[in-house]
């Protein structure tokens, strides 16, 4: 099922979806150990009490920095008035917000997890999409060094963001000759809206009805 849609995420300097913040994995150990020990009955008692004890401080602080956000879309013919609405929604309650244009999720979520960590010791990477073509090249090249890869992988993105996104990419990638893979993109027509998962059968979606072997 397809959705229109803006991906949005709020980013903050200390991501709780993935913790990097100063607790020691020890110190969680021993919270762990106090919620696994206490019996049944006192168990919300206990758990209040931890997060009073551990957590108050930090949710306030959370609280407290200003809201940032950055969004991206994809290439559906609504997304342009999504993000106006949006864009209207932020600057209304005075949020600070970061307008990426066309990405595709993964990007989206690269670009969050680098402004989440920059200026610290897991600084992941530049928040472009450049940034995200660069090392996702390096990983690839590095998972192929010593392999080769026989014929051409015919990838369909069913007129979808993924085609030029994918486009994109393979001119960070080396070609199966130089130690890389040889890509051929399908149905990445972007440019008529209603061309998006056109011929694409519904009962498995990664596959266009028509081809007989990708």
């Amino acid at each position: 099922m397809c959705f229109d849609r803006v991906t949005c995420l709020r980013y903050r300097a200390r991501p709780l979806a993935e913790d990097r913040t100063d607790h020691s994995k020890q110190s969680w150990e021993n919270v762990a150990s106090v919620l696994a020990n206490t019996p049944n009955d006192k168990l919300a008692e206990t758990y209040e009490a931890l997060v009073n004890e551990h957590l108050v401080d930090e949710i306030r602080q959370v609280h407290e920095r200003p809201a940032r956000v950055v969004f991206a879309r994809d290439t559906r013919a609504s997304g342009p008035y999504l993000v106006k609405a949006l864009k209207t929604a932020l600057n209304a309650v005075q949020v600070e917000h970061t307008d990426y244009g066309i990405l595709t999720t993964p990007q989206l979520h690269y670009a969050v997890r680098c402004i989440n960590t920059v200026k610290t010791p897991y600084a992941f990477g530049v928040p472009t999409e450049q940034g995200y073509y660069e090392k996702m090249a390096k990983a690839f090249k590095t998972l192929m060094h010593g392999r080769t890869i026989n014929g051409t992988l015919t990838v369909d993105c069913a007129n979808g963001v993924g085609g030029p996104k994918l486009k994109e990419l393979l001119k960070y990638l080396p070609s199966g000759k130089k130690g890389g893979i040889d890509i051929k993109v399908v149905n990445d027509d972007v440019v008529k809206p209603e061309a998006l998962n056109f011929d694409v059968c519904c009962k498995n979606a990664y596959f266009p009805c028509k081809t007989d072997k990708v």
